[in-house]
């Protein structure tokens, strides 16, 4: 289909979530041509809509927070961002020590019953209970990559 001069690609797919959702189908429309790569940009974009479900309803309730200005919005995104992969390390560290709890559904299908993320952040609440703690955990996960960027200045001929 064309809008303008604009070529557009309409793609309908399975729903890969079905038992999970009333939507049977996914719809979408591109400016890509090919039917396949639509498919799959979706599923790697969906990671990122877990990511904001995450920041906004999820956890952090970030539409709660009433920022005007777009320099606090950018800060505040990106001190959420680092927070929201903290807490997806932590979850992973404690899952690969004592793996979560799966639970299975009528249909077949067996998930987590709790997610990574929800995980990490219930540690990270109760680690960073104080933003002194956060700060020291901050400094602690760059140190490596501090300590490696003062050992090749020390390199430099300069």
């Amino acid at each position: 289909m064309s809008l303008g001069e604009q070529e557009y690609t309409f793609v309908i797919i399975k729903n890969p979530k079905q038992g999970r959702h009333e939507e049977p189908y996914l719809y979408f429309i591109s400016d890509l041509q090919d039917a396949k790569a639509i498919a799959e940009h979706y599923l790697k974009r969906w990671k990122i809509e877990c990511c904001f479900k995450n920041l906004k309803t999820n956890g952090f309730n970030i539409e709660d927070i009433n920022v005007q200005s777009d320099k606090k919005i950018e800060l505040m995104m990106g001190v959420l961002v680092l927070v929201y992969w903290i807490a997806l390390e932590e979850g992973m560290l404690k899952h690969n020590r004592k793996p979560i709890p799966l639970k299975r559904y009528k249909n077949g299908k067996v998930h987590l019953t709790i997610s990574i993320f929800r995980l990490g952040f219930a540690i990270i609440q109760n680690l960073f209970g104080r933003m002194n703690n956060l700060l020291e955990y901050i400094v602690n996960q760059l140190k490596p990559f501090t300590d490696m960027a003062l050992k090749e200045l020390e390199k430099c001929p300069c």
